[in-house]
């Protein structure tokens, strides 16, 4: 959750920035201000999606090798049963 929002918070800022320095019809006329918009917004969920993901996966291939004393090392930040 808190990559999602430090996306969110970059790309406000990043935002607001070029909005004072290029005034709002240089805004809108330049596309890489809102790709890199976007792109903060984005880098923020992906890093997010990467963490969930990574939090589990030593868990389940821990399972899957039936390796018990791994599971335990692994298993104790993840969820899962």
């Amino acid at each position: 959750m808190l990559p999602i929002l430090l996306g969110l918070a970059s790309a406000m800022v990043f935002s607001i920035t070029t909005y004072m320095m290029y005034g709002l019809e240089g805004v809108m006329t330049r596309d890489w201000i809102d790709q890199v918009f976007w792109g903060l917004i984005l880098a923020g969920a992906a890093i997010g999606a990467a963490n969930a993901i990574w939090r589990c996966l030593p868990c389940r291939l821990s399972k899957l090798a039936h390796n018990h004393r791994l599971a335990d090392r692994w298993c104790g930040a993840c969820k899962q049963p």
